[in-house]
């Protein structure tokens, strides 16, 4: 899997896997060596043996490019190791110390729902092992009073986890929607724009299906801006954003270039229908009213991927089409290329001839 098909959080969960599997298999290496040392071969090897697997998901994860195979991997080797570890101990009965560490881990891998799972999970398991140990079934390492003291700050360590990752979370998608938005409109910005057209011409491209792309421009913008202030003009935008949004579909994607520029990207759409949407955007437009402003217009460019394009070509496309628009006389759509209809207002659309 290409790192472009990662989304940024998953890329960050792959630094936090390297980083962690990379400096606990070293720990636990380094343990196991203490352990044979000083003649505890089988607790030796049965951390060599995490620490093993840990590595081998290293390289899975590289092969496989599964980020939540590999998350599953590593919660599930923790488990069993921190299970060993009330058990025997750990070495010098300092390996109960490790379990606050598996809230903190889980809720970054996983989320705060499925993380609250695992460490339900987990807490069952150490609930079962002490069970068997007051039945005498297994010994464990620790004393019921140390074993109380360790599950309360357990669960202690578990809420304030849950409370961090629920509002890291949370920063992290205000974040990413700000990102990829327009301030003043709310719509989707030119960087966004470009990797969603990317996104959906490979799409087309595999599939075989439609796709068009939308360009428009307001009219004269330059004049509502000297003539009554930009701030007017930021209420004529934020207003033909409100007419995009409400004439799109949600498949749709639409965004502003910049300026007084917008895009809207219509898969499984040909030039045809793009040319109906476009012309009841143009409508809507033509008879909105604001403030005291005359008539506001939109000049119209439509263009359809054929097979070859890239973002930018596509994008040429409809630039010409809309220049083409704008030499026409303003207020109207055109499809690209050149030679195909200029839709004046006023004039209706037949479909063609099948």
């Amino acid at each position: 899997m290409k790192n472009n098909d990662f989304s940024a959080l998953d890329i960050d969960k792959i630094r936090l896997i390297k980083l962690f599997t990379i400096a606990g298999a070293a720990v636990l290496y380094l343990v196991a060596l203490m352990h044979y040392v000083s003649g505890d071969t089988t607790m030796s090897a049965f951390e060599a043996l995490i620490a093993t697997g840990a590595l081998f998901n290293l390289l899975l994860l590289k092969v496989s490019g599964n980020v939540r195979l590999s998350e599953d991997f590593i919660l599930f080797g923790m488990i069993l190791l921190l299970s060993a570890v009330l058990i025997h101990g750990g070495y010098e009965k300092t390996g109960i110390y490790w379990i606050y560490t598996f809230p903190l881990v889980s809720f970054f891998l996983k989320g705060n729902k499925t993380g609250f799972i695992w460490n339900g999970a987990f807490f069952v398991i150490a609930a079962v092992i002490v069970y068997l140990s007051y039945a005498g079934v297994v010994p464990i390492a620790y004393s019921y009073s140390e074993l109380r003291q360790a599950a309360l700050a357990y669960i202690i360590v578990t809420i304030l986890a849950y409370i961090y990752e629920d509002a890291l979370l949370k920063s992290y998608r205000e974040v990413s929607r700000l990102a990829v938005t327009d301030q003043l409109t709310g719509l989707y910005n030119r960087r966004y724009i470009f990797r969603k057209l990317e996104e959906e011409i490979e799409r087309s491209r595999r599939y075989g299906t439609d796709l068009c792309v939308i360009l428009l421009d307001v009219d004269d913008f330059k004049n509502i801006n000297d003539r009554y202030g930009h701030d007017v003009g930021d209420v004529v935008l934020k207003s033909i954003a409100d007419i995009l949004r409400s004439n799109t579909r949600n498949v749709d994607t639409v965004g502003r270039l910049g300026g007084e520029e917008f895009v809207i990207i219509c898969p499984e759409t040909d030039a045809f229908r793009g040319r109906v949407v476009a012309e009841k955007i143009r409508k809507s437009v033509e008879e909105l009213q604001v403030l005291s402003l005359p008539k506001i217009s939109i000049s119209v460019g439509v263009a359809d991927f054929r097979g070859y394009e890239g973002p930018a070509e596509l994008l040429k496309k409809a630039d010409i089409a809309l220049y083409k628009a704008k030499r026409s006389g303003k207020n109207r759509v055109v499809v690209f290329p050149e030679k195909t209809i200029v839709l004046k207002p006023g004039k209706k659309i037949k479909k063609p001839a099948l």
